[in-house]
């Protein structure tokens, strides 16, 4: 059986916080085109596997499971995909200052409620942290984590780091660590360079269109 967590650098993991990368599985969220990157219960493993929150064997045993009983993988997919959208909606409206929209909060309350229930302490090296201890690896275990880490950044001072990249074509959400709070784009070399490169053709354009009404 292949390793679902074999391929490499398969996903973008640079938000700054695992629910915020999972909320970046979606590309082009604005537009009408959505870009897809989580389309089955195996591309869900893959994003697992390298967010590091399943180890190789923990994704093998999952996938195993999956392929048993594949209707209860896909609504697990499901379930998974709507505890995305409901963070990209809370976080996407934080960002913008907005209040969190009812549906989508109410979703991930019901997602965290179903976390918790198997959420507890593992004692680790001398130090308590969170974990599934006496949870059995489940279809939803990425779920899981994902949740979790929403609520504990929804909870946290942190939380007024979150930005939107301001990119009209993307949609990524990611903290904003930067001194002066003043960081726009989800990656510079990306967005950043798109928006430049508007910029400063809508300048040449403009510059273009007033010599032709000048001659």
């Amino acid at each position: 059986m292949d390793d679902p967590g074999a391929a490499s650098d398969v996903f973008e993991l640079n938000s700054g916080r695992l629910c915020l990368d999972f909320a970046n599985t979606v590309r082009a969220r604005p537009l009408s085109l959505k870009i897809e990157y989580i389309k089955t219960y195996r591309d869900l493993l893959t994003w697992g596997r390298q967010a590091t929150i399943l180890t190789p064997g923990e994704a093998a045993t999952v996938e195993e499971e999956a392929r048993r009983h594949p209707r209860r993988a896909a609504d697990s997919l499901t379930r998974s995909l709507a505890v995305r959208e409901a963070i990209y909606a809370i976080f996407s409206a934080r960002a913008a200052g907005l209040r969190a929209p009812a549906g989508d909060l109410r979703t991930l309350n019901q997602a965290i409620g179903r976390t918790m229930a198997h959420a507890g302490l593992s004692s680790v090296a001398g130090h308590f942290e969170w974990s599934w201890p006496e949870a059995p690896l489940d279809l939803d275990r990425v779920a899981w984590w994902v949740t979790r880490s929403a609520a504990e950044l929804l909870t946290s001072p942190s939380l007024t780091f979150v930005r939107e990249c301001a990119g009209y074509d993307c949609g990524w959400l990611f903290m904003d660590t930067t001194k002066n709070r003043s960081r726009r784009w989800c990656d510079m070399s990306t967005c950043g360079n798109r928006a430049k490169g508007r910029r400063h053709y809508e300048r040449r354009r403009a510059g273009g269109g007033d010599r032709r009404a000048e001659g």
